[in-house]
């Protein structure tokens, strides 16, 4: 048996071990046992019970998101099904690469394939979308496309941050955080009431963790990250029927540089070449490559991230009636951004970008009307969303080759895109047990793109009508059956660039249709919990970043791939052994392939002049030569598409005197080996890697106070958050892999008021 199958059948075995043998530990265990915690999630954009709602979504509340030791959206892929999140080829970190299910393959100037939302608004995917967590509720992932709901930005699935809001009671807390590689993070939240229908709360956060790749040229440690945000929030409830939230929100994030590594080099690459026609005489060779595992021989040109972000929104409820509510999400956000990169990751000039500033700024709204507790078998949701949001980028973009002087292929582009929906769902209740859901939306999606000071501009509009169906069987009060199809949609686009032809390349729209059977079943008087999960995808014109060569440069741009099928099986499982110990476990499997791929997509190599290699078919050595091959074929992994995955955990309370207790927690995930990127000659192998976490916590009497002692990676397991392989024949020569932190300590001081 592979190491593969081996590991995902000790993972089917542990959560057998939870669900088949519960009943027998449960029986045996000396305290007496407890039952689990309702859970409430907005899957369906309103509040329903997790076992209750017919959708693959795991919910991790604030407790235990600290509880894992989880700093930021990046840390939480260890313990939900069929997620994948690392960094973005090329920029590691500094935007973020999200797959549900293997979808969600990287593309540039096509919208997220997991859509982010924060309190119901849609975060912007790009720089900043891998948020740290403070004074959070909750986060939801939802697996599968949520398009009727959510949206075209939900093909894949989607990820909700639900902020905690203001309340009626004063209080609030402090929270300190010290440990490894001079990590320094504090936060704190302010609720405070304000007479009768008025309160606001106050939450800010700074965050901070040197780097831990060892940058030998400069002698110092890339990766470091300082983040800083701060929020308020105000709840007002002039009558029982009308609810107004207001939110204003700012974060500044800067890091040092990518956490790099280079494990191989190719000095016949293209601009290997070119840049030896700027001035660089030192060749590519072997010296480059890191001899350890968090070491590299530097970067020559600057390379970090500067971002910084600004959002108001106002949410309005009111209740219409007895029975229905009716609700506004208004939103306005303004990002600003700067990515410098040393593309080529070692000391030589061959490649890097001069950053020009980048600005994006969004506006949202959107109304929805909904049955709260209707009279009658008839649930219903209907609404209407609008989307705007204009980006551009200012002048000194510049690409340096060499030593020479700087090239500016990009001609500062400008993008805007308009998306107008409406949409409804409704469900109907045959009978008692079993219930009947439809629903549809129609978009509209427009997109321009121009380059700044140009006299034309090239725009693009699509249109979708994403529909979903369903029906659930309550088996008895604690098993819920259910099936559905249901279908995402992500639009088609523009990327703007003076080096392409006519300033821009379109690409089509992307459909993915998804059909899932599912139980959510709780047994032994609701102290195990059992939601297991079956699905195939039918995922049409897949998009993707290709590189394109042209007679000056090599362009980055958005195109469609093909076509693809993904099965797969989710579990996950809880169980409340004893009062003191909860078990917790969840797996993956997947199965993707694609079933068509385009016939242009093909490797140029080297795209021009100057590189000289042995010819594959006869050995000899051509200098100059240019060879043909294909870059995707129906054999090649899909990106970020783990065949397996598993999470166990356990967390034990004992308790103390005087109402205090002691609280252990322990985790281990496994995740099988993945493709960083889409084609053949970017993608980088991420070998199969587990992680191992571990928390000890005192609380004080009443809960006032706490302090923990926490581990992350704690067999300091070397892994992979991503890569590229950039020692293609036009690229730069270098194949770079984006390194996991390894093993922190750290302790945590927290007081309650």
């Amino acid at each position: 048996m592979s190491r593969t199958g081996l590991k995902a059948l000790c993972c089917g075995a542990a959560v057998a071990l939870m669900s088949g043998a519960a009943a027998r530990a449960a029986e045996s265990a000396a305290s007496k046992p407890t039952q689990l915690e309702e859970v409430v999630v907005t899957a369906e954009r309103t509040e329903t019970n997790l076992q209750q709602t017919p959708i693959a979504v795991t919910a991790l509340s604030g407790e235990v998101l600290r509880d894992r030791s989880v700093a930021s959206l990046l840390d939480i892929t260890s313990f939900v099904p069929s997620l994948s999140i690392g960094s973005r080829s090329g920029t590691s970190t500094a935007n973020g690469g999200v797959s549900i299910r293997g979808m969600g393959v990287d593309a540039t100037a096509s919208s997220a394939a997991v859509g982010i939302y924060v309190d119901e608004v849609y975060l912007p995917s790009g720089p900043g979308d891998l948020l740290g967590l403070f004074d959070v509720d909750r986060v939801e992932v939802l697996r599968g496309p949520q398009g009727t709901l959510f949206g075209r930005n939900t093909i894949a699935g989607a990820i909700q941050y639900v902020t905690a809001k203001p309340t009626d009671h004063f209080g609030g807390y402090v929270d300190a955080i010290g440990g490894d590689y001079s990590r320094a993070d504090f936060q704190g939240a302010l609720n405070v009431p304000l007479g009768d229908s008025l309160a606001v709360r106050i939450s800010g956060a700074s965050t901070s963790r040197s780097g831990f790749v060892r940058d030998v040229l400069n002698g110092v440690d890339r990766g470091a990250d300082l983040t800083r945000e701060a929020r308020l929030q105000a709840r007002w409830t002039p009558t029982d029927r009308l609810t107004v939230d207001l939110k204003g929100e700012i974060i500044h994030e800067r890091t040092n540089g990518r956490a790099v590594t280079v494990s191989g080099v190719n000095p016949n690459a293209q601009f290997v070449g070119l840049a030896e026609l700027f001035g660089e005489t030192r060749p590519l060779d072997s010296r480059y490559i890191s001899t350890g595992k968090y070491s590299f021989a530097g970067f020559n040109a600057p390379d970090y991230l500067r971002f910084n972000y600004s959002e108001a929104q106002a949410t309005i409820n009111y209740k219409l009636t007895d029975d229905i509510d009716l609700k506004s999400i208004t939103a306005y956000s303004s990002s600003r951004s700067r990515i410098a990169q040393d593309f080529d990751n070692t000391p030589l000039s061959i490649l890097a970008a001069a950053p020009a500033r980048i600005n994006l700024r969004v506006f949202t709204q959107e109304v929805q009307l909904a049955s709260r507790s209707p009279a009658g078998h008839l649930h219903w949701t209907v609404g209407a969303y609008f989307y705007d949001s204009r980006e551009t980028e200012d002048p000194g973009q510049a690409i340096i080759l060499g030593f020479g002087p700087a090239m500016f292929p990009y001609g500062n582009p400008a993008n805007n895109s308009t998306s107008e929906a409406v949409y409804g769902q409704a469900t109907y209740d045959l009978t008692d047990r079993l219930s009947a859901t439809a629903g549809l939306r129609y978009s509209h999606e427009k997109n321009t793109s121009f380059l700044l000071g140009a006299a034309t501009q090239n725009s693009a509009t699509f249109s979708n009508t994403s529909p979903h169906l369903g029906l659930d069987f309550k088996a008895d009060d604690d098993v819920l059956l259910y099936v559905k199809a249901s279908e995402g949609f992500r639009a088609g686009g523009i990327t703007p660039n003076a080096a392409l032809p006519g300033g821009a390349l379109a690409f089509a729209p992307e459909t993915a249709w998804t059909y899932e059977a599912g139980a959510r079943m709780e047994f032994l008087d609701h102290r195990l919990r059992v939601n297991p999960t079956v699905f195939f995808t039918d995922w049409k014109n897949i998009q993707f970043n290709v590189l394109i060569p042209t007679p000056t440069t090599v362009v980055a741009a958005t195109n469609n791939a093909g076509d693809a099928h993904i099965k797969g099986f989710e579990l996950e499982s809880q169980f409340a052994a004893t009062d003191r110990l909860l078990l917790t476990g969840s797996m993956s499997l997947l199965d993707g392939h694609y079933t068509r791929v385009d016939n242009l997509i093909r490797f140029v190599y080297p795209f021009g002049f100057l590189a000289t290699f042995p010819n594959p078919a006869t050995g000899q050595v051509l200098p100059g030569s240019t060879l043909i091959l294909p870059n995707l074929a129906l054999d090649t992994p899909l990106q970020r598409a783990p065949k397996s995955k598993f999470s166990v955990g356990a967390r034990y309370s004992y308790p103390l005197a005087g109402d205090a207790k002691l609280v252990g927690s322990l985790d281990y995930s496994w995740t099988a080996k993945q493709n960083s990127a889409v084609t053949i000659a970017d993608a980088v192998v991420m070998p199969a890697y587990g992680l191992l976490n571990a928390r000890l916590e005192y609380d004080a009497p009443g809960g006032r106070w706490s302090a923990a002692a926490f581990g992350t990676n704690l067999t300091n397991e070397y892994y992979l958050i991503g890569g590229v392989d950039f020692a293609g024949g036009y690229t730069v020569g270098t194949k770079e892999l984006d390194v996991g932190r390894p093993r922190e300590w750290g302790v945590e001081l927290r007081a309650r008021f």
